[in-house]
């Protein structure tokens, strides 16, 4: 993402809290939760965070989509900047995966997902702020933010936030988990004056899509699906079309469905078919409400507390030995990872037990061989 400027406090802010307060964010929150000893050291020992594949990637999409409807780039330019900048990632060091084939397949994937939203990409028309950034009081506590996008849809505010990840986690009680950060940001609107119940906050996922197509009931189905496949997810619907329409055996159809399934595009069909299928963006939307705000000051003012009951001593932030499970956390998404004892301890036990098994297996060779 862009690099942000330095943050210089207004006055109401330092009248408020002083001319150095102590400046909370979701994130300084969301890391703590992950991890205490990760929080130590990147917010008191402040060791430098080191990016990761999903931080580098999420930041190109979200750059192209700030210039693009901050009017600095025209909508045929999304496409090609991001095949530009995606190119950087690909010869970089950075990897999906520590296993090579299974990174190459991520990578693919993840890259004709995004190139496919950037194609079809539903432009919002009303005026759009990007990178909009907001203070909020959280129970006497300064939290800052900066929102992906806000825009007006009649008497109402949508805050939107870009996603590159995974849609898992998006739906009932996993939603209101992941929602908190949309929350805080409502909640900062809703300090500048705007009422509560005139704000609403959702996510594109901008890998995946909604399929609208009409039944023969006359209700619409809405299908959601993979950018990068999104063909093979109506290959049903659609083989019954093909078949109705060019009047051929389901053998035929079959054939075209292949064609078509490979190519994830309906071109070449009859416009009939072609126009009875509607694609759209991908949009989750949360659950805002006077209760759902206050749950999130109530966790909030907890883990504020938590910290700072802890204070800066590094045996206060001692945590269990890293289990398997954490693996890919500690390897892929913790920016302090080389810091860590933790981590470097885990190595070392996990380096410890594949020469056991490789000893263990030399072993049986050699007993098999007598």
């Amino acid at each position: 993402m862009a690099e942000r400027k330095k943050l210089t406090l207004p006055k109401k802010i330092i009248d408020k809290y002083g001319e150095k307060p102590m400046i909370w964010s979701y994130s300084r929150l969301g890391t703590f939760n992950n991890c205490v000893y990760e929080y130590y050291l990147s917010r008191i020992k402040r060791f430098k965070s080191v990016d990761n594949i999903y931080t580098i990637s999420g930041s190109v999409a979200h750059d192209i989509l700030e210039d693009f409807y901050d009017g600095k780039i025209k909508y045929e330019d999304m496409k090609k900047r991001f095949e530009q900048d995606f190119l950087e990632i690909e010869t970089s060091d950075y990897k999906f995966s520590s296993d090579q084939e299974k990174n190459l397949s991520m990578r693919n994937k993840y890259k004709n997902c995004v190139m496919h939203f950037f194609k079809n990409h539903q432009v919002v028309e009303s005026k759009v702020l990007t990178e909009k950034h907001i203070w909020i009081d959280v129970r006497g506590h300064l939290f800052t933010g900066y929102i992906d996008a806000i825009h007006k849809e009649g008497d109402y505010f949508i805050i939107t936030d870009y996603k590159t990840s995974n849609i898992n986690g998006y739906k009932g009680k996993k939603l209101k988990q992941n929602q908190k950060q949309l929350l805080l940001y409502a909640l900062g609107l809703h300090q500048l004056g705007i009422p509560l119940n005139k704000i609403k906050i959702r996510w594109n996922f901008l890998k995946y899509l909604n399929i609208k197509y009409p039944l023969k009931n006359g209700k619409t189905k809405i299908t959601q699906a993979e950018r990068h496949k999104w063909v093979d997810k109506i290959k049903n619907p659609l083989k019954k079309d093909i078949v109705e329409k060019y009047d051929i055996e389901e053998y035929e159809a079959d054939i075209k469905i292949i064609d078509l399934i490979k190519q994830n595009s309906l071109d070449g069909l009859h416009e009939d078919i072609v126009n009875k299928y509607k694609i759209e963006d991908c949009y989750v939307y949360g659950d805002i409400s006077e209760e759902t705000i206050t749950e999130l000051l109530d966790e909030i003012e907890q883990d504020i507390l938590k910290i700072l009951e802890r204070g800066k001593e590094e045996d206060n932030w001692e945590r269990e030995n890293i289990q398997s499970n954490e693996e890919f956390y500690c390897n892929v998404l913790c920016g302090v990872r080389k810091h860590c004892k933790y981590y470097s301890r885990y190595l070392d036990e996990l380096k410890k037990l594949n020469d056991i098994e490789e000893e263990e297996a030399n072993i049986i060779a050699e007993l098999e061989n007598l």
